[in-house]
């Protein structure tokens, strides 16, 4: 137990001292936000977004530029500095999926174009890396199928990006028992899928 508070320290401390680089506006601080949210961010989005990797790069970048513009805003007496960054992404997706519906376009996740392939490959097995990418979006679609958005984020928000229940409540604006809820259906619904589709 002491091991987690003094790393729940630690985490505050860097959250502090990155805080306090962005409202200097120092480079390395935007440079420092980006290595420790710009990956996560991105996985979120594209999870969310079903797949489409662009628009992901479209929310790391607006909620990158977001979060240092209203950085003044953040206070860490309402949440961790996790849970605001991916707060100001959730909102960012949603904007985009109102967009996408208001557009009622053919999804491009249920497309996987040639290029977007041969970049996602290391260039040893092409076939290896298209056949991971259509299973991976395969998979995505049968979990956006059953599950229901705020099961899909929660379930997004705790298995992949490791934010705690009362993080991700923070992020959805919901309660922490409302959160192990949602965790708790997401979850069950998730195996009960994975069952079905072995």
């Amino acid at each position: 137990m002491g091991g987690l508070d003094a790393m729940a320290r630690q985490t505050e401390s860097a959250d502090a001292a990155l805080v306090q680089g962005l409202r200097a506006r120092a480079p390395e601080a935007c440079a420092a936000l980006y290595d420790r949210f710009a990956v996560g961010v991105h996985r979120f989005a594209v999870t969310r977004l079903r797949g489409e990797a662009q628009l992901g790069e479209d929310v790391v970048v607006e909620t990158m530029a977001e979060t240092v513009r209203d950085i003044r805003r953040f206070s860490p007496h309402r949440s961790s500095l996790s849970a605001w960054v991916y707060g100001i992404a959730r909102r960012r997706v949603l904007q985009e999926l109102r967009r996408q519906q208001r557009r009622k376009s053919v999804p491009p996740w249920a497309q996987v174009p040639l290029a977007a392939i041969g970049e996602a490959s290391d260039g040893t097995d092409l076939e290896r890396s298209a056949v991971s990418r259509l299973e991976a979006q395969r998979g995505v679609a049968a979990l956006v199928a059953v599950l229901s958005h705020p099961e899909l984020e929660a379930l997004v928000l705790w298995s992949v990006e490791e934010l705690s229940a009362r993080e991700i409540g923070k992020v959805m604006g919901r309660s922490e028992r409302a959160v192990h809820s949602i965790l708790h259906r997401a979850r069950t619904k998730a195996r009960e899928r994975l069952v079905e589709d072995d």
